[in-house]
């Protein structure tokens, strides 16, 4: 089908506009690597602004693994908080989101209004530090999961996804004799896919980048997540205590400059979320949508 002119031109500019949007947004990730893989005696030979390593190199990478042995248990704090915290916070939100979206459910209304309240206010850091420490869990991996387990919009997100499912199904599955748990085990879940692939995405993501809770509540350094650890690295603006350390390491030819490493900590930060993203999202659009918007 042939294009008049003005939908040509359209397209020609959208197709523009979208191919800078993604190098606009390409070229800072692609930047960060470089930059991690580049020595010092490059970096200062070919200037600051620099695309493709000449001479590409692990030792910024061998220098932080090497320096800061905390970085290891850091990076397994992270991934448990992560399956642990996700896995309770999903399963909270589906728990609640599936008994508010019931209309033959006694006390729907007030416990939706509790939902929405926290979707709109909070207590504050003072009085939610006060619950944590009093409940036992301040210094503890639990102050990390606990307090973040139910999140109200998501509770919204998965209420309005089971309200449109077809209320047909349910109703053949009464007939066959099916319980409340197994409607929900058995009917409900497999067929929330979509909202549970995007929902445990966005509190993985969430639980994977939080660090100011770990530094509230965490005192033990064995306890600290990664993020914690990074953020504490990164503080300090040219790594000034560490890049003393890096240099008795190596020669000065290999040596990373403090730029180099504080983009090899940002890569180590990013990296692994980033592997999880390409397997979930198909669900994204269709999980955000149907709940969020579809009515």
């Amino acid at each position: 089908m042939k294009l008049r002119g003005s939908e040509l031109v359209y397209q020609v500019f959208i197709f523009i506009f979208v191919l800078l949007l993604v190098v606009v947004c390409f070229f800072p990730l692609l930047y960060v690597v470089c930059v991690s893989l580049t020595s010092e005696a490059e970096w200062i030979e070919r200037g600051k602004l620099m695309l493709i390593p000449l001479k590409p190199t692990l030792s910024a990478y061998k220098k932080i693994f090497t320096v800061n042995a905390s970085l290891i248990g850091s990076l397994g704090i992270s991934a448990i908080r992560t399956i642990i915290g996700t896995s309770f916070s999903l399963s909270s939100t589906l728990f609640l989101g599936y008994a508010v979206s019931r209309r033959d459910m006694p006390g729907t209304k007030p416990l939706m209004f509790l939902v929405l309240f926290t979707v709109l206010f909070n207590g504050g850091l003072i009085p939610t530090f006060l619950v944590v420490k009093e409940a036992g869990m301040y210094n503890t991996f639990w102050s990390m999961v606990i307090p973040n387990m139910v999140n109200g919009w998501n509770i919204l997100v998965c209420r309005q996804f089971f309200s449109n499912l077809p209320y047909d199904v349910e109703e053949a599955a009464q007939i066959d004799g099916v319980g409340k748990l197994g409607m929900f085990f058995r009917i409900i879940l497999p067929m929330s896919l979509a909202v549970i692939a995007s929902l445990g995405l966005f509190t993985a993501v969430n639980h994977w980048n939080a660090w100011f809770d770990a530094m509230v509540y965490i005192k033990t350094e064995t306890l600290k997540p990664l993020q914690l650890v990074l953020y504490q690295m990164h503080k300090d603006a040219n790594l000034s205590a560490a890049a003393n350390d890096f240099e008795s390491l190596t020669d000065s030819v290999a040596r990373s400059s403090s730029r180099s490493l504080r983009m090899a900590l940002t890569v180590i930060g990013t990296v692994p979320i980033l592997c999880v993203y390409p397997f979930l999202q198909k669900y994204f659009v269709k999980g955000v949508y149907t709940g969020a918007v579809k009515g």
